[in-house]
């Protein structure tokens, strides 16, 4: 599979928060680096972290641009982070409440057929 159809196939399971699906895309000893400056390492940590933020913040990614590099081991995702987090008790999430969009770049890296690393960076609410 190249790595521009990859990189699509961890922005649909993402969206569709499948962490099921999306756990296979990934080394064992993967690298999940978060906006929120958060480093796990392996496949369990890499699933529970990313579910939680994923979650917690009600997030998607949309109007992506996937920029591959030329020797097929990075790519740069260009995009829009939606989330929608929630002021309540229940939640426990604190800050401005409701929908917002940011800019994003998601960043993948793989060695072989496999991603090793998938980093996130996003702007911040004004």
């Amino acid at each position: 599979m190249s790595l521009q159809n990859q990189t699509l196939a961890v922005i649909d399971a993402l969206n569709r928060h499948d962490f099921d699906a999306l756990l296979p895309m990934f080394e064992e000893e993967a690298v999940l680096d978060l906006p929120d400056g958060i480093r796990v390492i392996g496949h369990a940590s890499f699933r529970d972290t990313l579910a939680a933020y994923v979650l917690r913040h009600g997030i998607t990614l949309s109007d992506h641009v996937v920029m591959v590099d030329g020797a097929g081991f990075r790519v740069a995702v260009e995009c829009t982070l939606n989330g929608s987090d929630r002021h309540d008790a229940e939640s426990g999430v604190n800050g401005d409440a409701g929908p917002y969009a940011l800019p994003a770049v998601l960043v993948l890296e793989r060695e072989s057929d496999l991603f090793t690393r998938l980093s996130l960076y996003a702007g911040t609410r004004p």
